[in-house]
């Protein structure tokens, strides 16, 4: 019986220690919380007292916040600012977190975000639990530009976020800004279809950034990388299973007219696209500048994508603009070069599964495609493609890519803006 309980003492304790971090600091939401009577119906101040306790932590191991599974906290928009003096801070959400639930009912309406970090480093958020910020009750209520993110990290090093589950955001579920070295993964992320600018992530201005081992199910983008002035760099997204959603966007790219916005060396590899309107999209607006590069789509699956290959250099608002007004189709001025499309394999649900819509001045340059097998559920239906203003080398893709044969010279709008 002793060794019993010596043995089940050494398995709590390696527990604790693969959970938490050795020799790490365990705090509870329930240490900062003052009303003992437990009528508190939000907790954002006692999650800022939590946080400087994390912030201010000197030992070397830093220290953990937990939120266990029996918990749920209501927190009103909360901004968690560094810089810390600890850079080893972690936060285990293993219950829930829920917003307001509705938009009249939230404080801080200018802030951005629902739960911001900002100027962190060393930050490692994780666990089973989920975000839930009733963002059904913004989507037809408030107008877009007021209605905030559920999770932002803006110049923020050494990030890792891992294992949680988003629902319902009112705008993108997760922002990546100005930050360097961030690790997203096993992630779930759901909105309905047609639940407005849901996007799954968005990056901007970053760096490092690696998405791996997820699953998006959005009304907007499953990711979208942008690159803002100082452009964004070195983004891996590896084992997304995107859908359904407008699938993995670089862009879009020159937004008024945004100087140097520039997105290079991106790869997608091992992904899948399931009942999306898009799959692997470069969008561009008209007369911005900026740069799309080395970019590499590869190992991709596809279940009845709308849209699986897209190049879109007339990328603009559809609804605020006569596609077919030609004062409005200026010369674009965002270069895409080096972009590689390998080993796709599945369905589409469009006679045209691959555009390449490139502008007569800039053109598209260095687009290579091989190893493409595109078919429609229907079977026996033949599918073609769209190309123009574009340099293809093209090798075992079962569609002809023909980019001198169409004579349609007036730009395609592939897909509105969301």
């Amino acid at each position: 019986m002793k060794d019993f309980k010596t043995l089940f003492s050494l398995i709590i304790v390696i527990s604790y220690y693969f959970e938490y971090g050795e020799g790490q600091r365990i705090l509870s939401i329930k240490d900062f919380i003052i009303d003992t009577n437990h009528t508190i119906i939000d907790y954002s101040q006692a999650f800022q007292e939590a946080w400087k306790g994390l912030c201010e932590d000197e030992t070397p191991n830093g220290s953990a916040l937990v939120i266990r599974k029996n918990e749920t906290y209501t927190l009103q928009p909360s901004t968690f600012r560094g810089p810390c003096v600890s850079s080893n801070i972690h936060i285990q959400i293993n219950g829930k977190l829920e917003g307001p639930r509705k938009p009249i009912y939230w404080k801080n309406k200018e802030n951005r975000s629902w739960l911001g970090f900002k100027d962190v480093e060393g930050l490692v958020i994780n666990g089973s639990g989920v975000l839930n910020p009733h963002g059904e009750a913004w989507w037809k209520s408030v107008s877009l530009s007021k209605r905030p993110t559920t999770i932002s990290f803006a110049s923020c090093m050494d990030i890792v976020y891992n294992g949680l589950h988003h629902i319902n955001s009112p705008r993108n579920h997760i922002s990546i800004y100005g930050c360097t070295n961030a690790t997203l993964s096993n992630l779930d992320i759901s909105a309905p279809e047609d639940s407005p600018n849901t996007d799954g992530i968005n990056i901007c201005l970053s760096h490092r950034i690696q998405i791996l081992d997820s699953s998006i199910q959005t009304g907007d983008d499953c990711v979208a990388i942008t690159g803002g002035r100082g452009g964004s760099s070195d983004i891996n997204i590896t084992g997304v299973a995107c859908g359904p959603g407008h699938g993995i966007s670089i862009g879009s790219l020159g937004k008024d007219n945004e100087r140097d916005d520039i997105v290079e060396n991106v790869n997608v590899r091992s992904c899948s696209f399931t009942g999306t309107q898009n799959g692997a999209r470069i969008k561009t607006w008209n007369g911005g500048r900026g740069l799309a590069k080395n970019i590499l789509y590869e190992n991709i699956t596809l279940i009845d994508a709308g849209y699986p290959i897209i190049i879109n250099q007339h990328y603009f608002d559809n609804k605020k603009k006569h596609y077919f007004d030609k004062s409005f189709l200026k010369e674009s001025g965002v270069k895409v070069d080096n972009i590689t499309f390998r080993y796709f394999e599945g369905t589409s649900s469009s006679e045209i599964p691959i555009k390449l819509d490139c502008d007569e001045t800039e053109n598209c340059h260095n687009i290579t495609m091989e190893h493409i097998n595109i078919t429609s559920p229907t079977p026996g239906k033949n599918l073609t493609a769209y190309c123009k203003f574009a340099d293809v080398s093209s090798s075992f893709v079962n569609i002809d890519v023909d980019c001198n044969t169409n004579e349609d010279h007036q730009p395609h709008m592939l897909s509105p803006l969301p």
